[in-house]
């Protein structure tokens, strides 16, 4: 008997109410739940007509958010098992921001706009037909839909929230890690080529990065403008004999493309050895003696 027919063959021989489940991945847009009682994974009915339509390839699968492990699905759709569902307090898990997704209804509701973008766009199409669109008109009609359906959530957000959103302000950071500040005036202008501020110094106009290094130059330091480049090149170069260990059962060779451009166009792919659960909770906990090892050889060997 197949494997995955053994699994739902056992499941369905449990009678258990599966009153207690865990999300496997709160990031998955059809999100999977392991019952804690008897082990079986589901995904909740109200995720069914979406899933089955327009997600058919996430169903026979979850993805454990701490290992990246797959996880079969055993008891395919339950009802009431999700939060909302089971009449809980909705949990909030926003997305990290990134370019079409900066403001906080895109980043919290990103499962609602994909369901309904996805609801609209099926619906508009069916009036085209297949052979009635380009490429180029189904994108700009997604993304018309997709500016629709923010504002209905936006407006729905104002009326009726569905998430709490947590704000941390950057006064609050400052004062708990005490944060030298250094205030420095200047006079602003604008820039008749880019859309950002620009100072009028008396070494000439420049940006207001540019403007702090004139400063701390002028007080005998060297500055240069950076955002996290130092410290990707400092974990690459401490970080990957630990990483990219040879003796860790997980590794595989994966290739990532150089995001440099080459005459517009993306660099080659890179081929790298990672292991499979890279980037998680689990690899640090499964790594963690490892990683305390390595440590504290790199700190010997910098003294």
């Amino acid at each position: 008997m197949h494997l995955r027919t053994m699994a739902r063959h056992d499941y369905e021989m449990s009678t258990c109410p599966h009153s207690n489940v865990r999300c496997l991945s709160e990031f998955e847009l059809i999100r999977k739940y392991r019952c804690e009682s008897c082990g079986a994974v589901m995904m909740c009915a109200c995720d069914e007509s979406v899933g089955r339509k327009f997600l058919a390839q996430q169903l026979e699968f979850g993805v454990e958010l701490d290992t990246k492990r797959q996880v079969l699905v055993t008891a395919g759709f339950q009802q009431k098992v999700c939060e909302e569902c089971r009449g809980l307090p909705l949990t909030p898990h926003p997305k990290s921001a990134s370019p079409g997704r900066t403001s906080k209804i895109a980043r919290y509701y990103w499962r609602e706009l994909a369901f309904e973008t996805m609801k609209r766009f099926d619906a508009w199409s069916q009036t085209r037909g297949p052979c009635n669109r380009t490429p180029a008109e189904n994108a700009d009609n997604k993304n018309r839909i997709r500016h629709d359906v923010l504002a209905k959530l936006k407006l729905l957000h104002e009326t009726a929230p569905k998430y709490t959103f947590s704000t941390t302000r950057p006064r609050e950071i400052i004062d708990k890690y005490d944060v030298e500040v250094v205030r420095l005036k200047g006079t602003y202008g604008s820039s008749p080529t880019k859309r950002r501020a620009i100072i009028m110094d008396s070494a000439g106009s420049c940006s207001v990065e540019e403007y702090a290094c004139r400063h701390f130059r002028r007080l005998g330091y060297s500055a240069v403008i950076v955002e996290n480049e130092p410290i990707n090149i400092l974990f690459g170069v401490y970080m990957s004999p630990v990483i990219q260990d040879a003796a860790d059962p997980q590794e595989r060779t994966v290739g990532i493309r150089d995001g440099r451009l080459n005459g517009g166009v993306r660099g080659k792919i890179i081929w790298i050895r990672l292991p499979d659960d890279f980037g998680t909770r689990g690899h640090g906990v499964r790594r963690a003696e490892a990683i305390r090892k390595h440590l504290s050889a790199v700190i010997c060997e910098t003294r």
